[in-house]
């Protein structure tokens, strides 16, 4: 068995990092794995270091926002190019993790199985419809990663369409949970980590920290991310933010554990964009509790009051009041029940064995028509 994998950004976002997930099970099983993306991004070192070998596609860059006419003919020509290119590999089964590849998986498949992993909304009407398209003409299976998400696409994917939530490793590497004391003498570390962008809401993070600091006086606050996908602006306005609290910026980190085990909460203030975004589970592993804004997939992986805290009003002000609120509960018991969704939900060996064995499903259904 070989999989390609076609990738639409290079840099390691919540989505790439799903499938460099998965490689680690595609050698297990005596699979093969061919990783394409556009641009120079460190994901082609990161799938390397997984046995996969790669390659560098033609898909962009377009405009962020409005698309020009230049785009639309950029994007015709990259399309025709990519799906002449895909028709040329040796692969069994396609699989493709963004909406703008999907159109060139369907056109170059050849009759080989195509599965499309869609982890983001499509808000776009002209997306939807052309993604919609791309799933019947391919005959697609869709893998999506929360019921929110799979909304726009689901009666085109019919019987196809699978619902499998992200899982992530065990942050504590082998080594036995344990328990922790939060917020030990009043000394409450909050913080939020991701891609910094607009849609992840730090400036809301933000906002919701200066009125939480006069209620608890020796809080402290961290973001940790970088601006990957995102206007330069928005960083500015965050570092501006950031500068008039006791916040500390980390910058990307590519251990995650290592900054959520300095955490008392973890605070997620996504918009109605969201999926189910990865750093969730990852806190769950970690033991560290969650608060997040109701929005997207979210309400899917967070059992209120249980797991973690949603914040129903998605405003700064509700989620400061929730901020403050929780410090004066049992979070060790929150953390426990976390960890405990992490074990028997989460984690990546589940993943892992749900995604490939529906990939592999796809290709024996192909091949027997």
């Amino acid at each position: 068995m070989r999989i390609l994998f076609l990738e639409q950004f290079s840099e390691p976002g919540g989505g790439q990092r799903c499938m460099l997930d998965l490689l680690p099970e595609v050698r297990a099983r005596g699979w093969s794995a061919l990783v394409a993306a556009p641009g120079d991004g460190t994901l082609f070192e990161l799938a390397r270091r997984e046995g996969a070998e790669t390659a560098r596609i033609e898909m962009g860059p377009y405009t962020s926002s409005r698309k020009t006419p230049g785009d639309l003919l950029r994007y015709t020509r990259d399309t025709l190019q990519l799906s002449s290119w895909i028709a040329a590999q040796t692969a069994n089964a396609i699989y493709v993790s963004g909406p703008r590849p999907l159109v060139a998986a369907a056109r170059g498949a050849r009759g080989r199985a195509v599965v499309f992993h869609v982890q983001s909304l499509l808000v776009k009407k002209y997306a939807a419809r052309l993604t919609r398209w791309a799933i019947r003409q391919s005959r697609a299976t869709v893998i999506a990663d929360s019921r929110y998400i799979a909304r726009p696409i689901e009666k085109a994917a019919a019987s196809q369409l699978h619902v499998v939530y992200n899982g992530v490793p065990d942050l504590y590497k082998g080594v036995p949970f344990r328990e922790r004391e939060f917020g030990r003498a009043g000394e409450w570390r909050i913080g939020i980590i991701g891609r910094i962008a607009p849609e992840k809401g730090q400036t809301d993070f933000l906002k919701a920290s200066a009125q939480v600091l006069p209620k608890l006086p020796r809080a402290r606050f961290v973001i940790c991310g970088a601006p990957l996908f995102s206007p330069p602006e928005y960083l500015e306005e965050v570092k501006r933010m950031a500068a008039k609290l006791p916040c500390e910026m980390l910058g990307w980190r590519d251990d995650v554990g290592e900054v959520l085990a300095e955490l008392d909460l973890l605070v997620v203030p996504s918009d109605y964009l969201e999926a189910t975004t990865r750093v969730i589970m990852e806190a769950y592993s970690a033991g560290v509790p969650v608060i997040a804004y109701a929005n997207g997939g979210i309400p899917e992986v967070i059992d209120d009051g249980v797991t973690g805290f949603l914040v129903r009003e998605c405003m700064p002000e509700a989620l400061a009041k929730k901020i403050v609120e929780v410090t004066a509960l049992d979070l060790a018991k929150v953390a426990r029940a976390g960890r405990a969704a992490w074990e028997q939900t989460y984690n990546v060996g589940r993943y892992r064995k749900e995604m490939l064995d529906i990939i592999a499903r796809a290709c024996d259904a192909r091949a027997a028509t």
